[in-house]
């Protein structure tokens, strides 16, 4: 029994060791498989850290080209603000000599002519800076929004009479077809983005017989105005770039007669401001359509659509005639004998606009700077109808430094105009209770502006 016992514990023994062994290898194989998953480790963070430091030093290219892009915009804005100001003063004081010197040339035929060409000049100049002065807006936010139901057939018939001339000018057939669907949308804008893309399709796509059309698809909720011409048409490598500013496709020689590759990027603005569709197709050869999708809008039939032709003509005729009956003085007739406080610091400006004035007839106190016109106030005795202040003004004053002195005696309306087309500006004027003129203002305009505020 003890030696059976005993051979079976040799056996266990035996057993135990042979585990032992193969736990000793298994341990082993393991702790050699445990080296191999730590150097795999360590292999993968090396990587990993690498790989994290390109990414941060990728992300760190990136943020210093946003930066210098930022800093580019903000320098272009800079640019183009101060070269806009620095531009419409003299532009400013050209176009009032202008308008003076057109007034006194009637009788002599060649000077006449000579003051019509130096005019359309000004007005080139001045299409270009307005087209920045909307760019900044837009691209600002500054520009107002009033949405409306309206039909625009009145709208596209104004067009077409506008654009009459220049179509012919250019040897194009221009089109228009009103269909008497009401919107809903931005009168106002819309008119800008048709004007645009009329003129557009009237410089580039027109010519030498070829066809302008604007006119309206319906569609069941929304109408589509559509500009179609039948000219060369757009590559399409090209049909991205026509929105950005000042590219153009067919004007290497940088001609002003077409225009400044601006009126495409303000309508792709305003059309996104207003959340309007814009779609271009184009083929090569053949021509372009411009294609402004508007929502539908529900007002009721309007009943001059149920007239005849005869009875429209009538009523155009009775219209015309009750207009006539009680047309009134115009703004400048009305504006004889007013009293307008005149502040600019520019030699030029200030004497053209105290000239334009006076022949309107106005009476016209002229200073140069805010201390001028602080040490003139308590001399003056009689209370301006209204205070026409440039923004900029010496020694770092401004239109709002004009506007409080003059309030602090008297409550009067006051017409900042500028030269400077950065956004806080318009801003800053409705914020003090001034209306804002932008050089170079049209005569007309500063006529019915002043007509405006004076009557209030």
């Amino acid at each position: 029994m003890l030696n059976r016992n005993l051979a079976e514990g040799l056996r266990t023994a035996d057993r135990l060791q042979r585990d032992a062994s193969r736990l000793v290898e298994e341990s082993a194989r393991l702790a050699a498989e445990l080296v191999e998953q730590r150097r795999e480790m360590s292999r993968l963070h090396d990587r990993l850290h690498r790989s994290e430091g390109r990414r941060a030093a990728r992300e760190e290219e990136l943020r210093r080209a946003y930066e210098r892009a930022e800093r580019a915009d903000r320098a272009k804005a800079r640019f183009l603000s101060a070269a806009s100001h620095d531009l419409r003063q003299p532009i400013q004081a050209a176009a009032l000599y202008t308008h003076i010197l057109r007034g006194a040339v009637d009788a002599n035929p060649a000077a006449r002519e000579a003051a019509d060409l130096l005019q359309a000049s000004i007005d080139s100049l001045s299409g270009m800076l307005s087209g920045l002065l909307d760019l900044a807006r837009l691209e600002a936010g500054a520009v107002d929004v009033a949405i409306t139901e309206f039909r625009p057939d009145a709208l596209m018939r104004h067009l077409a009479q506008e654009f009459r001339e220049s179509a012919v000018t250019e040897g194009t057939s221009l089109h228009v077809h009103p269909c008497g669907v009401a919107v809903r949308t931005d009168a106002r804008l819309l008119a800008r983005i048709l004007t645009h893309l009329l003129s557009n399709a009237i410089r580039h796509g027109g010519g030498d017989g070829r066809r302008v059309l604007l006119g309206c698809r319906r569609r069941p909720a929304a109408l589509e105005f559509q500009v179609w011409d039948d000219g060369r048409g757009i590559p399409p490598d090209a049909r991205a770039a026509i929105f950005e500013e000042f590219h153009q496709l067919d004007n290497p020689e940088r001609s002003a007669a077409k225009g400044f590759g601006l009126g495409l990027p303000l309508v792709a603005r305003m059309a996104r401001l207003l959340g309007l569709a814009l779609d271009l197709r184009s083929e090569v050869g053949r021509g372009t359509v411009f294609t402004v999708t508007v929502p539908r809008a529900t007002l009721p039939p309007d009943p001059d659509r149920r007239l005849t032709a005869a009875a429209r003509a009538m009523a155009a005729v009775a219209t015309s005639a009750t207009a006539t009956a009680t047309t009134t003085a115009s703004p400048t007739e009305r504006m004889k004998g007013r009293r307008v406080l005149l502040v600019e610091d520019d030699e030029r400006v200030r004497h053209a606009m105290t000239m334009l004035l006076k022949r309107w007839g106005v009476r016209v106190t002229a200073v140069g700077s805010a201390e001028e016109l602080a040490d003139r106030l308590p001399r003056l005795r009689s209370r301006p109808h209204v205070v026409l202040a440039d923004h900029r003004l010496p020694r770092g004053q401004t239109g709002r430094t004009v506007a409080e002195l003059v309030r602090r005696r008297w409550d009067v309306p006051v017409i900042i105009i500028t030269g400077d087309t950065a956004p806080e500006r318009l801003r800053e004027a409705r914020s003090i209770g001034c209306r804002l003129l932008h050089k170079p203002v049209e005569p007309g305009d500063l006529a019915a502006t002043l007509d405006e505020v004076m009557e209030r």
